[in-house]
């Protein structure tokens, strides 16, 4: 223990202690958050979780912007450390930012009903999407490309890859209820859905900073054990 204090080395048995809290926290804060609006605003329960501008819209906010910064450690570190992904890391970095953005400023919200739906482009094989509501499909897309790089980044820890893995399937199942047309509901199943989506998009952004969380400690437990960087 002294030489790890003297040399700045982290103490593994603290690491491990560090992540169990940050996770549990991480999990249940979120999931105590979206509660407490289903409560409040109870029986119109949609009203602080549906719509842009509501509490729902911030804490998936400072979701993703949080995953964006664990993201930009990690290139760092991997950078510094001369290991193969710093740009990979970088990227995702870039890309939960701009996600972030987008959630914040209602960007693809925006493109699709003044300039997509106004011109019924839409997918054609894909009957069931209102023009206009494909982009978070071409995010998922290019979700995808990127996945397999990051599962080999993330290939010496399990626990990153298990959240991962789960992160892209409820990831899948928030996109594909995005994609449904609402004319086609009644307003009740309108509201419902959309309140399942959003729950569904922030259980996945969760996953995502605990996999990226989960990765980047365990690089540091790994170099305080003299394994090789990455």
């Amino acid at each position: 223990m002294h030489d790890d204090a003297a040399t700045g080395v982290p103490d593994p048995r603290r690491l491990a202690r560090l992540q169990r809290i940050v996770l549990a926290i991480a999990t249940a804060l979120p999931i105590a958050f979206v509660a407490l609006l289903l409560v409040a605003r109870w029986p119109e329960y949609w009203r602080w979780i549906n719509y842009e501008a509501t509490p729902m819209t911030t804490l998936e906010v400072a979701t993703m912007f949080a995953t964006a910064l664990i993201a930009a450690a990690a290139g760092a570190r991997a950078w510094l450390s001369r290991a193969p992904g710093a740009a990979i890391w970088w990227l995702l970095a870039a890309a939960f930012l701009w996600f972030a953005c987008d959630d914040r400023f209602a960007l693809h919200e925006r493109l699709r009903d003044r300039v997509l739906a106004p011109h019924g482009i839409s997918i054609p094989f894909l009957p069931w999407v209102a023009p206009g509501d494909f982009i978070l499909i071409a995010y998922a897309a290019a979700g995808l490309c990127l996945l397999p790089s990051l599962w080999r980044l993330l290939r010496p820890h399990p626990a990153a890859r298990w959240r991962l893995c789960a992160g892209a399937i409820v990831a899948a199942f928030a996109v594909a209820l995005d994609s449904v047309d609402l004319a086609l509901l009644t307003v009740p199943m309108q509201r419902l859905e959309q309140t399942v989506e959003e729950c569904l998009e922030l259980a996945a952004q969760v996953l995502f900073l605990q996999a990226f969380l989960c990765a980047w400690l365990g690089e540091i437990a790994g170099a305080r054990n003299g394994e090789p960087p990455g």
